[in-house]
């Protein structure tokens, strides 16, 4: 478990891993949660967007046959 402190009472608070992280528009990794007073917020993510893995666009199989005919 990771600690971090409380952005209201500067407590120590854990993080704990966002069960709806990557599902529709869940973007933070972690949710924070006070042991003091209580808070639960989103705790900001680690790592920058572009150092996650994207996944490539989908080519269907009629347009590599068209972009081979077209020599690219």
């Amino acid at each position: 478990m990771r600690e971090s402190t409380c952005p209201q009472c500067r407590g120590a608070a854990r993080l704990i891993a966002n069960p709806y992280y990557g599902a529709g528009l869940a973007v933070h990794r972690d949710l924070l949660v006070c042991e003091d007073c209580g808070f639960s917020g989103f705790a900001e993510n680690a790592l920058a967007e572009s150092e996650e893995v994207v996944a490539s666009p989908y080519e269907s199989a009629l347009r590599r046959i068209l972009r081979r005919l077209a020599g690219r």
